[in-house]
């Protein structure tokens, strides 16, 4: 199942929330839509579920919805049932159809086993921990084989130590049921971490819609790149003490990401300002003539004082 957006718009009175709202879900892609909270991205979730009506604009599925193959959201905070056990929350959609009941044990037996709930089957909601909780509430919506599957915050009511684990089997178990899912959130690493596309969601518009790796190192606008994290600003004036002279020439300003510069000993333009431990890596400010750059670097053999210079990784976008 493929499904496309064109041109989505909704209004809620006299506000706009989103405007021309256009990408695709390929039939085994995990899309995520990022933004900051209040932007409107459960709202897009709630028209693609067909829970909210679009003003304007269409959503295209490749093959028919059906009520064998549905749209099928997850919320935020889980909506279990908190009456019934894991098993029973889990076969519930199943027990609507009418299913055989030796079938329903089966497809409820696997998923418990998939999403490891085996030993919590016979556990209530209150009895579970919210990563529980929210395996739970994907395997009720996986039991029923969605036509399209449909996150609503995954990560909000996780502990930080579980939220990169749950990305991390969010992605397995999509790519192993094969649904298209288009997950909405603002954990951003979390949602590189499992995504095919991701899409930024800013003032109403969907900034960017690309590869995670495009995404994050060649944003296409300043407020796209520094919604996703610290950025440098290169100069036009400085862009010949990050570039060989062959390269620079021509070049118009550019926004680079910390861990995208390089520190190189010796003698150079650049004199260190700042150094501070950030766990996994050291922060370094370095100053060159009256321009500013953060630089995160493994090495932790750089002081304040000292002089350097500095040198891009990779290939940078130039700032729109």
């Amino acid at each position: 199942m493929d499904l496309e957006l064109r041109r989505i718009g909704k209004r809620f009175g006299h506000r706009t929330i989103l405007s021309d709202i256009s990408f695709s879900v390929g039939a085994s892609d995990l899309v995520s839509i990022v933004g900051p909270s209040g932007v409107g991205k459960t709202t897009l979730l709630k028209i693609i579920a067909g829970l909210e009506t679009p003003d304007t604009g269409e959503i295209e599925f490749s093959a028919p919805l059906t009520r064998e193959n549905p749209v099928i959201i997850v919320f935020q905070d889980y909506v279990l049932f908190p009456s019934m056990t894991v098993r029973a929350n889990i076969g519930f959609g199943l027990s609507t159809r009418k299913m055989d009941k030796e079938m329903i044990r089966k497809k409820v037996d696997r998923m418990l086993e998939y999403f490891r709930l085996d030993a919590q089957a016979d556990h209530y909601p209150e009895q579970l921990s919210a990563g529980q909780k929210q395996r739970t509430a994907i395997a009720r919506a996986m039991v029923v084989n969605p036509a399209v599957l449909l996150l609503d915050e995954p990560f909000a009511n996780l502990d930080r130590n579980l939220k990169m684990e749950t990305a991390r089997f969010i992605r397995k178990t999509q790519k192993e049921f094969g649904i298209p899912t288009v997950s909405v959130t603002h954990d951003l690493e979390e949602a590189f971490a499992m995504s095919d596309q991701i899409g930024i969601l800013l003032d109403k518009r969907l900034e960017q819609f690309d590869t995670p790796e495009n995404v994050y190192f060649s944003p296409a606008s300043a407020d796209a790149a520094t919604f996703l994290g610290p950025v440098n600003r290169i100069p036009v004036e400085l862009i010949h003490h990050f570039l060989p002279a062959s390269a620079a020439g021509g070049k118009k300003s550019l926004t680079v990401r910390p861990e995208n510069l390089e520190i190189a000993p010796g003698k150079g333009p650049g004199r260190i300002t700042e150094k501070t431990f950030a766990g996994h890596y050291f922060a370094y400010t370095v100053d060159i003539e009256k321009a500013s750059f953060t630089v995160y670097c493994q090495d932790g053999g750089f002081e304040a004082g000292q002089t350097v210079t500095l040198k891009l990784k990779n290939k940078n976008k130039e700032t729109p």
